[in-house]
């Protein structure tokens, strides 16, 4: 367990960086006069390169190992933030975020395919949840940083720390006890397949990936424009905090009932509070923005982990880790395609609110979607579900973590090397 402890301050360190990032990123950009498209390009280029260094780092793992793999991606993620503030080209920001989305996912895929093996599995969905509400917690903080480092626009502060925090979480990472073990070859199933085992979990991760990418990436600029730095800060940090609320009851809640219900609702009402900001948001005061925000983000950011609980009732057992790194994947292209759209609503509309238009747009398809999927399949008796296990969409091996309980003679559902 002293390595478990090492592996989640790395990732929570490492969640504090980009915490900072989410919101220092877009609030730069725009001090650069960036178009909203432009901005829209670097957070999809982010996505991109998150899903190639998901795709890679099973075959990195495999040839030098996690904890070199970690030290390389790491110092790649720490110069090609640092290389931001001495470029003002927004195709030398995509090229930037590109890297450092390989990279990071790269961190994630050593620490957290660590940690699978090194957890008991006695105290596998106890550890998943502190480990969780570490990373959100780190989330939380991190855009807070900004108003201690200068927040003005240009200011280096910003940028140093968060590189400061990425190359920090190494050293956990670094002394922990033992030495990782073998990684595991990890199978990926193609869409078609998972669209046919569970078509409401397909269907609800594109969306996450269509509106949460594009949200996350262009809401700052927003409530900069409202209250300044420091109230995109709270605002960003309100749509954790209420995932970080919520995310818990709703997977327990849907452990008793059908899951599409409980993911219809996470989808909807996130939707309904999407198109309140889209069409009354700029006559509400910033205080009532930011509760809708906390209220979207209770939602949006806890679905895609029902999502992943629905997939593993419906997977059969030898498939599991595939099912759960595929859907990754199928959210992660959501990811590239979301912030390009929204990008392209600031440009039109001339209001960063048109990001909220997006995400009620999608989330009005999808609810009648899975209930239409639950009408049409029944669900899957209570003692057959996997159980529910808090997952973040920026996982790339652990979310087989959250999918753990559905072995065979008490193994883990991970494919030898």
């Amino acid at each position: 367990m002293r390595d478990v402890a090492s592996l989640i301050g790395g990732q929570t360190l490492l969640q504090i960086a980009g915490g900072l990032l989410s919101v220092w990123l877009p609030l730069q950009m725009q001090a650069l006069q960036f178009t909203g498209s432009q901005i829209g390009l670097v957070a999809s280029a982010y996505g991109l390169g998150f899903l190639a260094g998901a795709w890679f780092a099973p075959i990195m793992l495999r040839a030098i190992g996690a904890i070199r793999s970690y030290a390389a991606a790491a110092s790649i993620a720490c110069v090609t933030t640092l290389l931001l503030y001495a470029s003002d080209s927004a195709w030398a920001w995509a090229i930037s975020r590109l890297l450092a989305g390989a990279a990071i996912a790269v961190m994630f895929a050593a620490a957290e395919g660590w940690m699978a093996s090194a957890i008991p599995n006695a105290r596998r969905g106890d550890v998943t949840g502190f480990y969780m509400l570490c990373t959100k917690l780190g989330l939380v903080s991190g855009p807070f940083i900004i108003g201690f480092t200068h927040p003005e626009p240009n200011a280096p502060g910003p940028i140093m720390a968060a590189a400061a925090f990425l190359a920090l979480s190494l050293v956990p990472i670094s002394i922990a006890d033992t030495s990782p073990p073998p990684p595991a070859t990890v199978l990926r199933m193609l869409p078609s397949r998972l669209f046919k085992l569970a078509p409401a979990a397909f269907v609800a991760a594109v969306g996450s990936g269509l509106v949460n990418g594009a949200v996350l990436s262009l809401a700052p600029l927003y409530a900069s424009e409202r209250g300044g730095p420091q109230a995109a800060a709270t605002f960003q940090a309100a749509a954790w905090i209420g995932s970080l609320l919520i995310q818990w009851h709703a997977g327990k809640l849907s452990d008793r009932i059908d899951r599409r219900i409980v993911l219809a609702t996470l989808i909807g009402v996130p939707g309904i509070a999407a198109f309140v900001l889209a069409t009354l948001g700029a006559e509400l005061s910033l205080t009532f923005n930011t509760i809708l925000f906390g209220i979207w983000g209770a939602g949006a950011l806890s679905y895609y982990g029902i999502a992943v609980a629905h997939l593993g009732d419906r997977t059969p057992r030898a498939e599991l880790a595939a099912a759960s790194s595929g859907l990754l994947f199928v959210w992660a292209a959501g990811t590239i395609i979301g912030p390009a759209i929204g990008g392209l609503l600031v440009d039109v509309t001339g209001s960063a609110l048109s990001i909220f238009w997006q995400a009620g747009v999608v989330s009005a398809i999808m609810v009648p979607w899975v209930l239409w999927r639950t009408a049409r399949r029944p669900g899957v008796p209570r003692e057959e579900k996997v159980g529910f296990g808090p997952v973040q969409t920026n996982s790339v091996l652990g979310q087989i973590l959250a999918m753990g309980r559905k072995s065979a003679d008490g193994e883990e559902p991970h494919t030898k090397p």
